[in-house]
């Protein structure tokens, strides 16, 4: 669950900064104060659900600082705000990568209004954090983008193309749900599948297999395996909703 932690990056101490942290701290907020050379970054980077950047500096400065940040963010799942000066901030906002930046305040800060837009995008973290994760596995690009697609309106997906992917994202992820392609070229699904009830961190995490055969063979080597299900990779979009949502339900009951 997300939490009311928020790391504060800043060059230096001044009054502006300090009244940020003084009215976020009344608030409810902890906010953990840490300087943007990023000496100490590592020990606090998990502690806490959202940055707060106070920007600042040359243009090459600011790139390869928000730069980093939003590589954090990406990387623990974080969100990412931005306060200081409109120059300041519109280069930040060139990062390759804006999509972690979820909120822009401006100097002159209206500090009770940075508050509320704070706490109202933890809020929508919190609501995605809650959201159900599923790992899509599957050689077709196309394919994996029509799921993805289908299933991102409830659920957050992330597609990969290969079981060398797939294992390589769970070393870093633990999904709430694998659909996986039971027939792949480099590690086919049902060796994927052995790899994950192998490994004691990962054997837990639900599999239902993807198939485009419905031959008996092909069947009975998926349910002796025993996942928690199958699908035809023909079914309808309904079909397919209707089985995820359905399995998520019953595992809510029965908790």
């Amino acid at each position: 669950m997300a939490s009311r932690n928020i790391i504060f990056v800043k060059s230096e101490m001044g009054f502006i900064t300090n009244a940020i942290t003084k009215n976020l701290e009344e608030a409810g907020f902890k906010v953990i104060e840490v300087m943007d050379d990023f000496e100490d970054f590592g020990f606090y980077s998990s502690s806490a659900d959202m940055i707060l950047y106070y920007v600042s500096g040359s243009k090459e400065i600011i790139r390869q600082k928000t730069a980093f940040l939003t590589n954090v963010c990406n990387e623990w799942n974080k969100t990412l705000c931005l306060v200081g000066d409109e120059r300041c901030v519109d280069e930040a906002c060139k990062t390759e990568d804006p999509r972690r930046i979820v909120g822009v305040f401006k100097r002159p800060v209206d500090i009770q209004r940075l508050v509320l837009g704070i706490y109202m995008q933890l809020d929508k973290h919190m609501e995605f954090e809650r959201t159900k994760s599923i790992l899509l596995v599957d050689d077709e690009p196309d394919y994996v983008a029509i799921m993805s697609l289908w299933l991102e309106d409830k659920y957050k997906v992330n597609g990969v193309c290969s079981g060398k992917e797939a294992l390589k994202y769970l070393d870093k992820y633990i999904p709430d749900l694998i659909l996986l392609d039971y027939d792949m070229p480099d590690i086919d699904g049902g060796k994927v599948f052995e790899k994950i009830r192998s490994n004691s961190l990962l054997a837990k995490i639900p599999v239902i297999f993807l198939t485009g055969k419905n031959d008996r063979e092909t069947v009975m080597k998926i349910i002796n395996q025993k996942p928690e299900g199958y699908l035809l990779k023909s079914v309808a979009r309904s079909e397919i909703i209707e089985v995820i949502d359905g399995y998520f339900a019953d595992k809510t009951l029965s908790a």
